[in-house]
């Protein structure tokens, strides 16, 4: 690959690191943790889950806490902002696996670079 071209892409690769930058400096308000969705039995032998027809949807917080998943239930009263934070979260997350992405790529293209303009040194032969 020619180093001029190699140049342009890490500098288009910057320009968008730029604008994640910028995301991620200002965020959202977040939960930290994953929107959970379960149904669920309630143990009575006469009622409807008995027979299959599970309760719910009952929506959770999930996040790991020292290596245990905890699932912390979210009230009706506070679900629509508790899932827009949630999902405020995730959105997050990926911009920062974006980021990760962009600088792995901009380092390996550096990389090309220093391999392209690198050479080794031979001590001449005597004759």
């Amino acid at each position: 690959m020619d180093i001029s071209a190699i140049r342009k892409k890490i500098y288009l690769l910057e320009q968008q690191r730029q604008q994640l930058i910028l995301s991620l400096l200002n965020p959202k308000d977040m939960i930290a943790g994953s929107l959970y969705v379960t149904y669920k039995k309630c143990g009575n032998k006469r009622c409807r889950c008995a027979k299959g027809e599970l309760h719910g949807p009952f929506n959770y917080i999930s996040k790991k806490i020292d290596g245990k998943t905890v699932l912390t239930f979210i009230r009706k009263a506070d679900e629509k902002e508790i899932i827009r934070q949630a999902g405020h979260y995730r959105d997050y997350i990926k911009e920062m696996a974006k980021l990760n992405r962009i600088d792995k790529r901009i380092y390996d293209s550096i990389k090309k670079i220093k391999q392209a303009k690198t050479k080794n040194y031979e001590r001449p032969k005597k004759v």
